[in-house]
């Protein structure tokens, strides 16, 4: 009966190590694409021929390299970070007369906070439910703010 207990006990005790190693082993994918179901539709800045948005480069900048984010197969935790730090770049002095609204300004503060969160996660299985929702949530404060760019990049040029 003891030897029986004591295979009991064993069987049980690998079994709960063999349940922790495989949530360790999950892959966490590197590609921001492989967190979707879909692709997420981006949206994209107006820039033509007459446009006043040529004039602020790090709006431009930024969002030529938040959509190679989504667009090429790239290790999207090191690209936050730079994102994150060129949005930092973009102050309130330095964003181009009629683009500095409320709307834009506090937009453009939202899609940080989200970089931020996204950047500071220590990607494992328990988190990662969570980070799926900043992701979706830091696209749709994207879009949010380049609708707002383009409402006033076409108010100007009208």
């Amino acid at each position: 009966m003891r030897s029986v207990s004591i295979l009991i006990i064993f069987i049980f005790s690998c079994s709960q190590i063999n349940e922790k190693e495989v949530k360790s082993k999950v892959n966490i994918p590197s590609s921001i694409n492989s967190f979707f179901i879909d692709v997420p539709e981006i949206t994209r800045l107006n820039v033509n021929d007459n446009s006043k948005i040529e004039t602020w480069s790090n709006m431009i900048s930024f969002t030529e390299k938040f959509n190679d984010l989504f667009e090429k197969k790239i290790n999207h935790k090191s690209k936050i970070k730079l994102l994150s730090t060129d949005l930092d770049k973009i102050k309130k002095e330095t964003i181009p007369g009629k683009y500095k609204t409320s709307p834009i300004i506090g937009r453009i503060r939202v899609v940080n906070t989200y970089l931020q969160k996204i950047d500071s996660y220590l990607l494992n299985q328990e988190n990662l439910d969570e980070y799926k929702i900043d992701l979706k949530n830091l696209v749709e404060s994207y879009n949010g703010l380049i609708f707002q760019i383009n409402i006033i990049s076409k108010e100007i040029d009208d």
